[in-house]
């Protein structure tokens, strides 16, 4: 058995040796590579050093690499690469693959790459594949499956599998649908339960029902992710209007998928795009472009809050010490609303929230909210009264107290009831984390503060 040594140990080395042009040592090394390790490595190359690499790798393990790497990654060695170390990777990867790297392609190069291809099977489907919208189940599914009619007996049906079973489509076999004779779609079975059945029973008696579990071509690949997730499955069959059967996604699909939806969220929590869009952006301008639009919300609400503490300066002149506490109050607040709106987001990502559970959810959080708040409220109170105590009394530590329970009550509502809404307007919820929910906690909490003091020290 091969033994692989790490690439993230080897990097210096690779380098020097890219350096020096030694590539008949080098080619010995990368052999001693697992080329999966490279893909947690790759951004650490120079485009140059990346496209050596892919030459001198074993023709099968630079397949591998490719399969894993970054669509964008992928496209730009596609575009750098000679036709003789193209024409491989297009032979070697499945349709699905392909259709998605092309899919980010201008026409030309897709033309190009096309070109490249011999197998006419392939071509058909992605030809086909392309003519769905982008992140969408038709752009994932795999057009090639088993078809078996509910006639059929386990004897029947393993022979016929046995017949059409190729050495790189193994994976297919163990994603079974029966259709009528038409292709409609009519049931599913596993090739364990083909097996484990008496040879003369019928696939009519033997499959189950995929009602609540197939999907159409144009079903968004997000909803997607939910449906693998909340049914825990391995395989969902992708159906036209009338029923029919013309694709399946699988686990090996979806998992990339899963992958980039998270990148996205959490980009978008931060209040930026894609971080890979963001990594692949050479410009200056284009990355602050990108981040640009929710730190111009920041800002707006910002000024928001300097006009509200502005509203409240006869109070402040009276009580300076309560300029000491208003960023700690905000940041507070703004800390937990961000935690109860990444886990909420998380959960509709899961698809995890039925309409009861939303309920629930923002009772939940509103009930964790007014925890924290009493227990830091009056901590903060204490802290407070330790250090004003002598010079204001104790109603200046009750305002503190208070203002910092309220603001972490209404953050951890916020912090819920944000994405779900957004989710309910059908605007993606992770869009309500971070940014909104931060900025809306400090206009309320401000206000809340500052209008408990004016009503203790100036009425």
């Amino acid at each position: 058995m091969q033994q692989f040594h790490s690439v993230a140990l080897l990097i210096p080395e690779i380098k020097e040796l890219l350096t020096e042009k030694s590539y008949v040592l080098l080619k010995q090394v990368l052999r001693e590579c697992n080329p999966l390790d490279f893909a947690d490595s790759w951004r650490q190359f120079t485009e140059e050093e990346r496209i050596q690499i892919f030459k001198l790798l074993p023709s099968t393990a630079a397949l591998k690499l490719f399969e894993i790497l970054d669509i964008n990654d992928q496209r730009a060695l596609l575009a750098k690469m000679s036709e003789e170390n193209v024409i491989p990777l297009l032979e070697g990867m499945h349709s699905p693959d392909l259709a998605k790297i092309f899919h980010k392609m201008s026409p030309r190069m897709v033309k190009k790459m096309t070109s490249l291809i011999k197998r006419q099977e392939a071509l058909t489907h992605i030809d086909y594949l392309m003519t769905f919208p982008e992140r969408s189940a038709g752009s994932l599914m795999h057009p090639e499956f088993v078809k078996l009619t509910p006639k059929l007996t386990a004897r029947q049906a393993i022979a016929r599998l046995s017949a059409v079973a190729r050495p790189n489509e193994k994976q297919h076999l163990y994603h079974l649908y029966v259709t009528d004779d038409k292709g409609v779609l009519l049931g599913a079975l596993t090739l364990q339960d083909l097996i484990g059945a008496p040879e003369d029973e019928k696939l009519s008696e033997l499959m189950t029902s995929v009602d609540m579990i197939k999907v159409h071509p144009e079903a968004d690949q997000e909803e997607l992710s939910k449906l693998f997730s909340k049914y825990r499955l391995s395989a969902v069959p992708v159906v036209d209007k009338e029923g029919g059967l013309i694709g399946v996604v699988t686990t090996d699909d979806i998992i990339s998928v899963v992958r980039q939806e998270a990148t996205e969220d959490i980009a978008k929590m931060a209040g930026t795009q894609a971080a890979e869009v963001e990594i692949g952006a050479r410009s200056i301008f284009k990355v602050v472009r990108l981040r640009m639009p929710w730190l111009l919300v920041t800002l707006c609400s910002g000024t928001l809050i300097s006009l509200i503490i502005k509203g409240f300066e006869p109070v402040l002149a009276k009580v300076i010490a309560l300029a000491a506490f208003s960023p700690l109050i905000a940041g507070m607040g703004g800390n937990v609303g961000t935690q109860s709106a990444t886990i909420t987001v998380r959960n509709l990502a899961l698809g995890r929230l039925s309409r009861q559970r939303k309920f629930v959810t923002i009772f939940r959080e509103f009930g964790v909210g007014v925890t924290l708040g009493g227990v830091y409220g009056v901590l903060l109170g204490v802290i407070s009264y330790l250090f004003y105590g002598s010079q204001y009394g104790l109603h200046f530590s009750i305002v503190v107290a208070v203002a910092m329970m309220c603001a972490m009550t209404i953050a951890a509502t916020m912090g819920a009831v944000g994405p779900l809404l957004f989710d309910r307007l059908g605007i993606d919820p992770a869009t309500a984390a971070g940014p909104i929910v931060t900025t809306t906690t400090d206009i309320i909490s401000n206000f809340i503060y500052f209008s408990l003091a004016t009503a203790l020290f100036l009425m």
